[in-house]
């Protein structure tokens, strides 16, 4: 759940596309009401296309810039990133790259929901808009929820338990290694926490719009709310045993207990969802403030195992 990837979201729209085809084949009154036009397929290759499609050229520039910007860091100094790195995530400028294609392409899925919606008026999901998207987990009221206390609290746990097998101390640390040069300790903390915020935020609003505002609906339509959930949970720890495609060495058992990790809270989030009305705001707060916690606690608790593997120098005599 710490990492979502370009890999994951790819594998869910091949795979699940099929369930809003067979959900839209039925007949319905649709007299009054205007059929959503679907986007370009070349919009799916060109960033920030799915916004400039739409007219929405600010967008579109800024998803492009993040895409084209994080895709040529990440190929650029590949080696460099991966020589002072340890982790299967050590190259984050690429991640962000990715992230920010995984968050324009939710146009996509935004589309055929309404298709969806516009063949069976009964359908119900999350209809905001990406302004109220993006701005969910900053939302005061999507904060203060029991969902993302029990989750940040849980964090705490995770946190707790690595700190008492910690090794390194924030407080011993003078540099650490950022792109391709070691930066000060202040300069790399704002820089890690930066990574760490971007990765979560579009964690958290990639994650939830096509597990619980995409996939989760679709089934609570066809099979029931009970069987829905259950499902798209289990479906959303599964993929995250794609997590090992990332890794040179992969930790099997590291990699299946985040997959059940993942399916447990995809399902408090899920019913959270359906409780609410489909209304997935405290899920996206919840998912983000939750990978945000556990990225930067990492680097805090034990600097020299942080979840982005990054290399850091310890004070003499530390």
């Amino acid at each position: 759940m710490h990492v979502s990837t370009n890999i994951r979201c790819l594998m869910m729209a091949a795979c699940f596309v099929g369930f809003a085809f067979r959900l839209i084949a039925g007949d319905a009154d649709t007299t009054a009401r205007v059929k959503p036009d679907p986007l370009p397929s070349w919009t799916l290759f060109v960033p920030g296309a799915a916004y400039f499609h739409q007219g929405s050229i600010a967008k579109g520039l800024t998803f492009a810039v993040l895409q084209a910007g994080g895709v040529y860091a990440g190929i650029r100094y590949n080696e460099s990133l991966k020589n002072n790195n340890s982790s299967a995530y050590y190259n984050y400028p690429l991640l962000l790259g990715l992230q920010a294609y995984n968050t324009e392409k939710l146009a996509w899925f935004r589309i055929q929901l309404a298709t969806i919606h516009y063949f069976q008026p009964d359908f119900r999901y999350h209809d905001l808009s990406d302004k109220n998207l993006y701005l969910s987990p900053f939302k005061p009221e999507n904060i203060f929820t029991p969902i993302t206390g029990g989750m940040l609290l849980l964090a705490a746990v995770y946190l707790g338990i690595e700190k008492y097998h910690a090794t390194t101390r924030i407080r011993d640390v003078e540099r650490m290694y950022f792109i391709d040069r070691y930066i000060g300790k202040g300069a790399g903390l704002g820089a890690f926490g930066g990574v760490s915020m971007g990765m979560s935020w579009s964690a958290g609003v990639v994650e939830e719009y096509m597990l619980r505002n995409y996939l989760m609906p679709v089934l609570d339509y066809r099979l029931g709310q009970r069987k829905g959930l259950i499902y798209s949970s289990l479906i959303f720890g599964s993929l995250h045993m794609g997590n090992m495609l990332l890794a040179e060495r992969p930790d099997v058992l590291a990699t299946l207990f985040q997959s059940v990790n993942a399916a447990v809270l995809g399902y408090f989030l899920g019913r959270d969802v359906q409780r609410r009305g489909y209304d997935i705001g405290p899920a996206v707060a919840a998912h983000t403030w939750y990978n945000f916690a556990l990225m930067l606690g990492s680097f805090l608790i034990n600097p020299d195992d942080n979840v982005f593997g990054v290399s850091v120098t310890f004070k003499l005599g530390t």
